[in-house]
């Protein structure tokens, strides 16, 4: 595979970027999408003077500058960038916030939730930066308006089609292309925007006499319309629908994707109460099937969920910014269904989930500002109260304190196989057997900038606990059990550490430093011999370094290096022999290291402009010093040492060159 994908990907493109502004209304005329670049947020002022702390603002903008795998263009692999934030592992778009796994994060796109956002083993994320417009990632304090996640939050919002001129573009790789179309449907009434991508590996495979068979290919596409009913009143309509395609000759086809589509109405009553009420349907659907001795295995799963939401933000006065709501949403969540021969089973429950907010952001006075709220969730038989809080101490015009507790529940659960984004996960909802999984955070840091705005800096210490999280039984996988209950323990979990990060805003060269070190342990009775031990994500050394620099007018650089401690794996301690075969033992549960992991990518745009198009050449290296990080370690039996045990590494990437093509009018 390491093969047809570095042939594969030599010529792809992809790079990104992150700031924070506040989403423009519908009604604004918006300049067509440029480049994305990840900035912590919009400026160094607008970091030090955020009420949250641990909050991210993205603003996708500006064309991507940040060098990453294939050259193309996303979202999660810029915020991946950020402290704080890891990959689930080398090339993977499923992102890790601290401590947490990927499913312990809430991921909403308009007011909509969406599960395993990724494509192809997740190498590219479901997003395509054509149809994005803005998004914030809440890494600590959560506002009380969100809830059904543990680690982290990211909410996204499309792009409204522009309203008064049409635009178009076109992005080609090798390994996938994409198109943007939008305009006005009437000059400042109604507009539209449409994207799609699509993949193409199959052809390299088709290509390769052992892998012609194969079949490896993804494809998305957005659609979002808006309507001014009048100038205090506006309705939209966003659609998004992906699907993974993945089969191995005639032995084995997987087909994986998300269905979202969310409709709402946004009403300003007056200059100081606004509603915005959404409804939404959500749905992540896997299918599985195995060819065996002409044998049939079959397995699928889904989560449907339908939503209501009402949202009302109140300013009563300059000094208070109240947000209250409501939200309920029946989910229907099919853990598994198995078609094995002739056994059929079947593990299909639905519940209600009801959730109520307010919050305020109170500035007390100049050096003091508080957000301050509470969420209430109903789920089948559990009751939860969220209470949320951060505060802010100002120390003048350039530093800044800041401090925040969270307090969140999480009622669907995704029980793990690998870190890959396959459709291997087993989720289930909080049943009497099943507790919820509920997590406290505090988090304390410091803000500094200086005067000019060209230096900013921070750091940030947080510890959170977990309770009810739950692990496979040691030999259980996904398909052990139609009853998951049979196959999982729980337990709890801690996490803690600290965050340094340092920006350079101004000049012709810009970008980053940070550095994360943290701890994650769990303790689930039934592993471990019930003692602490370290999760499979922990990465004790995170270190991320991005610059940029401009080159005249038409060409720009920029350069990113990472560097992680090797992830915690399980290693068999003894082995032992029965009938001629080799069985190992394992004493410990990840209590070995895999060997760090590190790269650096460099990346160069040359863009033209003209009166009626902008062209844009992009040029790369992924991994440029050809270093062959761990993807798999495997553990075999030592053919020259008989009392011995082999490791075996594979890489799955070494230095992969990308340039792709994008005219945009």
């Amino acid at each position: 595979m390491k093969k047809v994908l570095l042939f594969a990907s030599a010529c792809m493109s992809m790079n990104t970027a992150v700031k924070a502004i506040e989403t423009p209304d519908s009604t604004t005329k918006t300049d067509n999408l440029q480049e994305v670049v990840v900035v912590a947020s919009h400026s160094a002022s607008q970091r030090l003077n955020e009420i949250q702390i641990g909050v991210e603002k993205i603003d996708i903008k500006t064309l991507g500058q940040i060098p990453v795998l294939f050259g193309e263009k996303d979202i999660i692999k810029s915020l991946q960038m950020l402290p704080g934030v890891k990959s689930d592992g080398e090339g993977s778009c499923g992102f890790q916030v601290r401590g947490g796994t990927s499913a312990q994060n809430l991921v909403l796109v308009d007011n909509t939730p969406m599960f395993n956002t990724g494509h192809l083993v997740g190498l590219f994320s479901a997003f395509n930066d054509e149809a994005l417009q803005t998004a914030s990632l809440y890494k600590g304090q959560i506002p009380a308006k969100f809830g059904g996640a543990t680690s982290a939050v990211l909410d996204i919002t499309t792009k409204p089609g522009d309203m008064y001129d049409w635009h178009g573009g076109v992005s080609i790789g090798l390994l996938a292309s994409k198109f943007c179309v939008e305009g006005p449907i009437a000059s400042d009434k109604a507009s539209f925007l449409l994207t799609a991508r699509r993949s193409y590996m199959d052809m390299f495979l088709a290509a390769s006499p052992k892998y012609k068979d194969n079949t490896l290919n993804f494809y998305d596409v957005n659609f979002r319309t808006d309507y001014n009913l009048s100038s205090t009143s506006k309705l939209y309509l966003s659609f998004y629908h992906g699907r993974d395609n993945m089969a191995i000759d005639d032995l084995m086809e997987m087909h994986w994707g998300n269905t979202t589509l969310s409709s709402g109405w946004k009403l300003t009553a007056n200059e100081y109460l606004r509603f915005n009420t959404t409804l939404a349907y959500s749905f992540y659907g896997s299918n599985m099937g195995y060819f065996v001795a002409d044998k049939n295995y079959v397995f699928d799963a889904h989560i449907r969920q339908g939503i209501a939401r009402e949202a009302i933000d109140w300013r009563p006065n300059s000094r208070h910014s109240v947000s209250l709501g409501a939200e309920a949403a029946y989910q229907d969540v099919l853990s598994a269904e198995w078609d094995c021969m002739a056994l059929h089973e079947k593990n299909l429950r639905t519940r209600w989930d009801i959730n109520a907010w307010v919050n305020d952001d109170w500035k007390i006075c100049k050096a003091l500002e508080v957000s301050a709220g509470i969420r209430y969730d109903h789920f089948g038989i559990y009751d939860n109260l969220e209470p949320r809080a951060s505060m802010k101490i100002n120390i003048g015009e350039q530093n800044s304190i800041k401090a925040g507790y969270t307090r969140t529940t999480q009622n669907i659960h995704a029980i793990r196989s690998s870190n890959t984004s396959m459709p291997m996960d087993r989720y289930t909802v909080s049943t009497s057997f099943v507790k919820p999984e509920k997590a406290a955070q505090v988090s304390i840091g410091y803000f500094g900038m200086t005067k000019d705005e060209t230096y900013d800096f921070s750091i940030e210490g947080y510890y959170k606990w977990v309770r009810g999280i739950y692990d496979f039984k040691d030999g259980k996988i996904y398909s052990s059990d139609i009853e998951i209950e049979n196959i999982i323990l729980g337990g709890k979990g801690r996490a803690y550490g600290m965050e340094f990060c340092a920006h350079k805003n101004n000049g012709i060269l810009t970008g980053w430093l940070s550095y994360t070190l943290s701890w994650s342990e769990n303790k689930i009775d039934g592993i471990n011999n019930g003692n602490w031990y370290t999760a499979n994500n922990d990465r004790r050394h995170d270190i991320k370094a991005v610059a940029m620099r401009k080159f005249g007018k038409k060409w720009n650089a920029s350069a990113a290096f990472v560097f992680t401690s090797g992830q915690a794996l399980t290693a068999p301690s003894a082995k032992y022999k029965v009938d001629g075969n080799t069985f190992f033992y394992y004493a410990e549960r990840n209590g070995y290291r895999a060997p760090a992991c590190h790269h650096l990518d460099i990346s160069a745009t040359r863009t033209k402009r003209t009166k009626k198009c902008e062209q844009q050449w992009t040029f790369g290296i992924y991994n440029i010093y050809n270093r062959e990080n761990p993807y798999v370690i495997t553990f075999t039996e030592d053919k020259d040492n008989s009392t011995g045990t082999s490791a075996t590494q594979t890489a799955l990437f070494g230095a992969i060159p990308f340039v792709a093509f994008s005219v945009k009018y």
